[in-house]
């Protein structure tokens, strides 16, 4: 396979603490300051259950925790060249307190190696589904294959309002925004979309088994008591997932939310932490919305880079000639003339866990499927349908960039509607269905979308005013640009021309303008700064 993925990306990490300083009232993103480092969840429940057991464990740490681990009764096995890693034992009951020290970055179980070929079963088993969403978008196909392509080793992080404990979610880790807040899920939204990605659905005969059942979710909670968040907050989620992409092994960053401000992709700071982490190498995936056809301005599913995903009615078939776009799936061209969305995938009548005790229990218990799922349609679930899509892809093909990811879905997609059998394309279905079968066989050259896009003015700006001595980006070809090259100590939010930008383009319908001085914005001040969830929950 022939690729074209330039390290531009590389070494941005620190924009966001750049944008953090910018935007004075946004969460800190230092979240391991202040909150206990990440701990495995069965390290939690041996400290629990088996507080007096001996437990073997990897500690990362910022240096100069040897005292931390023998002050909590362990002992230091061998030193690891990389990240100022120990491995160490010390009793379960005492891996809590590990953990509060401000020099340890996470504690990880040393778990014990198999050795053992692949096997060509795999517990999935595409005849039990319930459902038709893994199906149509052929991620059951790649289950049985004779090597299982199921998203195993890729960490896919699902910003939105937590994951509740559910039998079907086995591999999910759970950070939160809100320090000293439970990690659960008040709503039921990111625990029914948890399920989509990555359930098991080991109590229901495989019936609901998600798209990629053995992908690592990492579980980033951005709502508070009530369920709500700010775009300031999901910010927040954005830059704790670049800051641990590494450690997570973050490949996929699922956002099923949009803005309830419509405005311009170049001059959105949300737009430019999502521009971030693609530019990191992080595939976002973002649902279009639920607003219907010429509504597509709200972030982050304006933004040229990421994939934007509409949803369908599949009308319970299989025939793909049938299948429509949901008549409250947002598509159209963005302000600034992108059209999106970019793909589309089931969104109607999608069956997944149901959060016990939640909001949308209480709201629909008609909706509540064998007890433990429940029924809910939008684009949210179509988005979370294509994440697990191209955790699967990266399985398979870990080498592909982002660029190159959106490239090979939407060149090898499957369209929908009267489309299917060569008439004109369906408006608001992007490419059609992705397709996992169809992307992994494709054995030509692996181009990179998003040729000729200009990123965010705020990424742009700081890029010419750190690489070169000229204030325009108009002569900058971004194509070419090496990201790695960008000092972002030097990012202005002043840079930005807000007479430049083309306001008639974007619907402001709820802003009083007189309300509103441009140079003293408080983002987190202003009452449509919010986050709206597309899940749209009537049959």
């Amino acid at each position: 396979m022939v690729t074209h993925c330039a390290s531009r990306a590389a070494g941005v990490i620190a924009l966001l603490l750049a944008l953090l300083l910018a935007l004075a009232a946004f969460p800190s993103a230092g979240m391991g300051a202040e909150r206990p480092a990440p701990v495995d969840p069965i390290l939690v429940r041996l400290a629990t259950d088996a507080p007096s057991a001996r437990v073997r464990v990897i500690v990362q740490t910022d240096g100069g925790a040897d005292d931390a681990v023998r002050a909590a009764g362990g002992t230091i096995g061998r030193r690891l060249q990389g990240g100022r890693t120990l491995a160490a034992e010390l009793p379960g009951a005492a891996v809590p307190a590990l953990a509060r020290d401000p020099r340890v970055r996470r504690v990880a179980v040393d778990a014990p190696i198999r050795f053992h070929a692949d096997s060509s079963t795999t517990r999935f088993d595409p005849g039990q589904l319930a459902t038709l969403y893994p199906r149509l978008v052929e991620a059951s196909d790649l289950w049985t294959a004779a090597a299982p392509i199921t998203g195993k080793g890729v960490g896919v992080a699902l910003i939105d309002s937590g994951t509740a404990a559910h039998p079907a979610l086995k591999r999910v880790q759970r950070v939160t925004v809100h320090p000293g807040l439970p990690m659960d899920d008040r709503l039921g939204h990111g625990t029914h979309l948890a399920g989509i990605i990555a359930g098991q659905d080991v109590r229901s005969g495989g019936h609901y088994v998600g798209v990629a059942p053995e992908a690592d979710l990492i579980s980033v909670q951005v709502t508070d008591s009530q369920g709500t968040a700010l775009t300031s907050d999901v910010i927040a989620g954005i830059e704790w997932v670049i800051a641990n992409k590494d450690s997570y092994r973050i490949r996929v960053l699922s956002l099923s939310l949009t803005s309830a401000l419509a405005e311009d992709y170049r001059t959105s700071p949300l737009n430019a932490a999502v521009e971030l982490a693609w530019l990191r190498g992080i595939v976002v995936v973002a649902a279009a919305g639920n607003r219907g056809a010429g509504d597509i301005n709200h972030a982050p599913a304006n933004d040229p880079y990421v994939i934007t995903v509409g949803g369908t009615d599949t009308h319970d078939t299989l025939d793909l000639s049938a299948h429509e776009v949901l008549p409250y799936s947002s598509y159209g061209q963005t302000s600034a003339g992108h059209p999106k969305p970019d793909l589309v995938a089931p969104g109607r009548r999608i069956v997944a866990p149901l959060a016990r005790g939640s909001i949308y229990q209480q709201l629909y218990p008609d909706r509540i499927v064998e007890q433990q799922y429940l029924r809910l349609s939008g684009t949210s679930e179509s988005t979370a349908i294509v994440s697990g899509v191209v955790a699967q892809m990266l399985q398979a093909r870990p080498d592909l960039c982002p660029d190159q990811v959106k490239w090979l879905l939407q060149q090898t997609a499957r369209p929908i509607g009267p489309t299917a059998t060569g008439a004109q394309p369906v408006p608001g279905a992007g490419a059609g269905y992705p397709s996992g079968t169809r992307a992994l066989a494709y054995t030509g050259t692996v181009e990179r979308a998003n040729r000729g896009v200009t990123p965010n003015w705020y990424l742009a700006a700081a890029y010419v005013r750190t690489t070169t001595s000229s204030t325009s980006t108009s002569a900058v070809s971004w194509d070419a640009v090496s990201w790695d090259a960008v000092s972002w100590d030097a990012v202005s939010w002043d840079a930005v021309s807000w007479d430049a930008v083309s306001w008639d383009a974007v619907s402001w319908d709820a802003v009083s303008w007189d309300a509103v001085s441009w140079d003293a914005v408080s983002w987190d001040a202003v009452s449509w700064d919010a986050v709206s969830w597309d899940s749209a929950p009537a049959d």
